[in-house]
């Protein structure tokens, strides 16, 4: 059975490779030779196939195997969000003069790290797939919808908090720190699996936890910062 999935698979994303290359070739006024449909149909098929037997290998590791290569991972974040933690402490008097506006501040990580695993997981598959033409325009694409999605959902989130608190504050500090946030997961979901794969790492285990945790200290520092400058402009 996971025989005939693969297979099935590998056909899908030949196919999707084939009409990517169609397009490319149209544009260039081009006919498709038979040296290219053949390379690009083996490289699919070899990867698929090298990613099922990486699934297999995981499928059949130890609990305490599995557990290792994820434990230092999450430790760095652990570290990461720690110093989150300790950002977050030293403006209390902020946090208590905006009490709450800031009850809206995990919205705001949540829904930049949600963009951030979004990123990560096309970035995995197109590395996966071998559908990624330009590493550098894969990253500034993902920045650049996290901004205008930042900037979207930001001003819809806040326009809400506004009405729900009676502060106008709420509508500039939650879409800048959604800007923020989503950009920086943007880049860091397009940038770590690409990382990882470059140096022999698992970019489904790496991806997630960085890009979470370096959001966070994104989204909390531009949040309680706005928040500051406000309180400090006269407007607590």
């Amino acid at each position: 059975m996971l025989k005939d999935k693969r297979e099935i698979i590998i056909r899908i994303e030949q196919i999707n490779a084939l009409c990517d290359l169609l397009a490319q070739k149209r544009q260039q006024k081009r006919n498709i030779t038979p040296d290219e449909l053949e390379r690009i149909l083996k490289e699919i098929e070899d990867r698929i196939k090298t990613l099922s037997i990486e699934a297999e290998n995981i499928e059949k590791a130890k609990i305490s195997e599995l557990a290792r290569r994820r434990t230092l991972v999450l430790a760095i974040t652990t570290i990461i969000e720690l110093t989150v933690a300790w950002i977050i402490s030293y403006f209390e008097k902020t946090i208590a003069t905006y009490a709450a506006i800031y009850a809206f501040a995990p919205l705001v990580s949540a829904v930049a790290g949600n963009y951030g695993l979004q990123t990560a997981t096309i970035i995995i598959r197109a590395l996966a797939v071998g559908t990624m033409k330009d590493r550098i325009k894969a990253v500034l694409r993902e920045v650049t919808v996290g901004a205008w999605c930042g900037i979207s959902i930001g001003i819809l989130a806040g326009t809400i908090a506004w009405l729900r608190t009676g502060r106008w504050e709420a509508l500039p500090v939650i879409t800048l720190a959604l800007w923020a946030g989503m950009m920086t997961s943007g880049f860091m979901g397009s940038v770590f699996p690409q990382i990882s794969k470059y140096f022999g790492f698992d970019p489904a285990i790496l991806a997630g936890p960085a890009e979470t945790a370096f959001q966070d200290l994104a989204s909390y520092t531009t949040f309680l910062a706005i928040l500051t400058l406000l309180v400090k402009l006269g407007y607590g």
